[in-house]
Formats: structure tokens, C-alpha cells, sequence
């Protein structure tokens, strides 16, 4: 379907006008950008176009425009046009299945965040990717009530993880003093099982770690805590974590 760049005051003058014996795609820009400030402005998060859904440069061009800084591409073709259409936004390659090639030339498109379900794309993402890009797991959830299954079709069946805890800072500002905490993590943590979001699912995950070193303060007034090479083991079930963190007892309803 070919582009025209006539500008109609409204689809009905264009119909009425040249009486079209095809279907014709009437694109409205200020509709997007005004829909897209108003979806940037009611949402805490980054979001994200997935460019596959409508790839045309207008398209891309108008989002851009209207503040929209992260695009979701499943192809080399899809981030070279992103690239060259708006060079320093945020891609996300989430095609659960890429060839090497494919990631070297997203890496070297400067593409720092990747999706996988499987064992066999997170050896190639670790073979190539640099180290700091955020790599995130695609579970396969139950969907009670959802209009599409997408764990048909994608998703991790069950959590097999290991999590390298390298000097991680936490903080915690809260209206209660005993809910305050600036603390620094250092930790090897395993976590296996099954995960699940929606509130009926049913979630059951064991974390455990045989060396956690915990370092800030607590509380306000703060006072310093340190808790050196101690062990770590939580279990999840439904919404209640429950277990012991360097021989304290710890639970709450999630």
C-alpha cells in the first residue's frame, strides 16, 4: 500500500473527494504524540513500543517526537532503522531466538538489554553480550482470565538461577524509623522452584545462599550493622517468604 503526503482536513473530506474503490490507512500524527504524552505521563515505568506492532518511519518518527525512549526490536533490521531514526533511544531485543550474528551486530548497535527462555540462548547471550547488560528471563505463568496465552508461545517453565550479589546497594527511606536501612550485599544466591504473578497462581521458590556479607545501618537514627559470610535461606510460598537471614528469623506477606 503506497504513502501519499496530501494532508485531508478529515478522512470524510478525502472519501467524499476521490471516492476510493480500495481501503485507504489514514494516519493521524497528533493523535499518536497526544496518546503517547498522555500514556508517558500516567505510567511510572519506561515505556516501551514494540516496533513490530506498526514499523512505518512516520510511526517511528511521531513516538520519538512525543517523548517515547524505549522501542522493543525483534531484528537487525528493526534496530538499524531505530538507529537511524532515533540513534539514543533504549532497545530491547527480546526475540527469544537470535543467531550469534544477530546479537554481535546488536551489541555493536550499542543494544544493551536482551531477553531469554532457554539454557541454549543464555549461553550465546554470555558468550557475546558485554558485561553490565541487563539480560531478563521470560517465565511461562499460569494465565487464569488472560485474553491470550503467550506461555504457548514463550516462557521458562520453572526458575533454576544463580544470582552474583557484587557490592549491591539497598536503601530504604520509610515514615517508620524501624522500616530504614542503607545497606551494601555481597552474595552468591541460588534460587530454584516456580514462580508465578498472578494472586491465585501458585508460587514456590527456595533461596539460599551458604555466604552473604551485609553491611550499612539500620534504622533512624541509623545504627551500623554487619553481618559477615552468614548463611541465607528463604522459601516462598503463594505470597508469604518466610526463613532465616543470618540466624534471624525473618516473614511477611508479599
Amino acid at each position: 500500500m503506497g504513502l501519499t503526503k496530501t494532508i485531508w482536513a478529515t478522512p470524510a473530506e478525502y472519501l467524499r473527494v476521490s471516492e476510493p474503490a480500495s481501503p485507504v490507512l489514514f494516519f493521524a500524527p497528533a493523535v499518536l504524540q497526544d496518546t503517547a504524552r498522555r500514556f508517558i505521563a500516567g505510567f511510572p515505568g519506561l515505556v516501551t513500543y514494540a516496533v513490530k506492532s506498526n514499523p512505518e518511519e512516520v510511526v517511528i518518527e511521531n513516538l520519538a517526537a512525543a517523548g517515547v525512549r524505549g522501542f522493543d526490536v525483534a531484528s537487525p533490521a528493526e534496530i538499524r532503522l531505530l538507529r537511524r531514526l532515533a540513534p539514543d533511544a533504549c532497545l530491547h531485543y527480546n526475540n527469544p531466538v537470535r543467531t550469534r550474528a544477530e546479537i554481535a551486530e546488536a551489541v555493536e548497535f550499542g543494544v544493551r538489554s536482551f531477553s531469554v527462555d532457554s539454557e541454549s540462548e543464555l549461553a550465546k547471550l554470555s558468550a557475546l553480550v558485554p558485561a553490565g547488560a541487563e539480560v531478563s528471563v521470560r517465565f511461562k505463568l499460569p494465565v487464569d482470565g488472560a485474553a491470550y496465552n503467550f506461555g504457548a508461545k514463550f516462557g521458562a517453565t520453572e526458575v533454576e538461577l544463580t544470582y552474583e550479589l557484587a557490592a549491591c546497594h539497598y536503601l530504604s527511606r520509610d515514615e517508620q524509623p524501624s522500616e530504614n536501612y542503607d545497606m551494601t550485599v555481597t552474595a552468591t544466591v541460588t534460587q530454584t522452584g516456580t514462580l508465578a504473578v498472578q494472586p491465585s497462581a501458585t508460587t514456590a521458590l527456595v533461596m539460599q545462599s551458604a555466604s552473604v556479607t551485609l553491611s550499612g545501618n539500620v534504622y533512624d537514627p541509623p545504627l551500623d550493622y554487619l553481618a559477615e559470610s552468614c548463611a541465607v535461606e528463604l522459601g516462598q510460598s503463594g505470597n508469604n517468604l518466610s526463613g532465616t537471614i543470618c540466624g534471624r528469623e525473618v516473614g511477611l506477606d508479599l
